[in-house]
């Protein structure tokens, strides 16, 4: 008999870390849910009414795909330093994003808005 293997984990913040829940899955969590990673984190956002982040799958470590309560989503920039430290702090989105009127948007360079 195979060992059970869980299809998700689910990681609690530090106390002291102002971000809140990891979750990692496989691919049997997108065959579970039928969805792929952008559209579980809109799901999640929109039934919890919390903002997610994805990995937006770039070369660039610092930059995260923030999914809005509404399910809008935009890319932005993390804070390097305490990505570090093991913490993800959104330091400004590179592109509106409808749900987040209230940040402000930083565009990146031109030669790096396709990254």
């Amino acid at each position: 008999m195979d060992a059970l293997r869980p299809v998700v984990m689910l990681n609690p913040p530090d106390e002291d870390e102002g971000f809140g829940w990891v979750l990692t899955g496989d691919t049997e969590l997108a065959d579970a849910t039928g969805q792929g990673e952008r559209e579980l984190a809109a799901t999640l956002a929109r039934t919890f009414g919390v903002r997610a982040l994805v990995n937006d799958s770039g070369s660039c470590l610092d930059r995260w795909v923030l999914v809005s309560t509404d399910s809008s989503s935009g890319r932005v920039l993390t804070d390097e330093d305490a990505a570090a430290d093991g913490h993800l702090r959104v330091v400004h989105p590179l592109e509106p994003i409808s749900g987040e009127p209230q940040l402000a948007v930083v565009l990146p360079p031109h030669w790096a808005r396709d990254w």
